[in-house]
């Protein structure tokens, strides 16, 4: 059975802004489609640009899988 609107409403109600769930801050996405986009255009332009872009690349995943990760329990 479909809710209410006023079903709805009392759910918005109880809602808390502390419940949202969002993981931390981080540049190494940007990092790492910068370096994606450096090994394209090296591709096309020059091979240095593409090692570059690479290096970039390898270095920005990285960074990203061993970046520390965010607990509800530290928070709390």
């Amino acid at each position: 059975m479909p809710e209410t609107a006023d079903d709805l409403i009392a759910a918005e109600a109880e809602f808390k802004p502390e419940d949202i769930h969002m993981p931390p801050n981080s540049y190494w996405p940007i990092l790492l489609s910068l370096g994606f986009v450096l090994i394209l255009a090296g591709a096309a332009i020059n091979i240095a640009l593409a090692v570059a872009g690479l290096i970039l690349f390898l270095v920005a995943l990285v960074g990203w899988l061993i970046e520390p990760g965010y607990s509800i329990e530290e928070h709390d």
